[in-house]
């Protein structure tokens, strides 16, 4: 497995930061596409030759929405690596990284789980390197 730079440890690092909003985001990008406003050509109030099927046609615009497609894919990759990867170690220190909101620095971390700064600095590269690899980045 190729070794990843510091860049891309940061990168790795920062992005799953996200993961804790991901489910917000999601629903606030499909509510947006719920709420915005189609020209409407029927002004004078007669009836429309098309028929409204409103459920549907959200099922397609949000299938369709890219930034949605990017969101599902990002949780997906998270959930993979999280569940199928990891192991139990490492998921504890996933979780008092990235998912509990305390975005606890490796040093805490580190003396949480009984270990030295070194050791957690290895176990952090293997975590980012599992991630990078769901995400087909290696």
């Amino acid at each position: 497995m190729r070794a990843l730079s510091e860049a891309t440890k940061k990168s790795l690092d920062e992005e799953l930061f996200e993961y804790n909003s991901i489910a917000h985001q999601i629903a606030l990008r499909k509510l947006e596409i719920e709420t915005e406003r189609e020209h409407d050509e029927n002004i004078g109030g007669g009836r429309s030759s098309h028929i409204s099927k409103i459920p549907e046609e959200l099922v397609i615009k949000f299938s369709q929405d890219r930034r949605i497609q990017h969101l599902e894919q990002f949780r997906s990759d998270v959930e993979h690596c999280y569940k199928d990867m990891l192991t139990d170690e490492q998921r504890t220190i996933f979780d008092l990284r990235w998912l509990f909101d305390e975005a606890n620095t490796w040093e805490e971390i580190a003396k949480k789980i009984y270990c030295s700064e070194k050791s957690i600095y290895r176990k952090r590269e293997k975590i980012l390197e599992k991630y990078a690899t769901a995400k087909g980045r290696i």
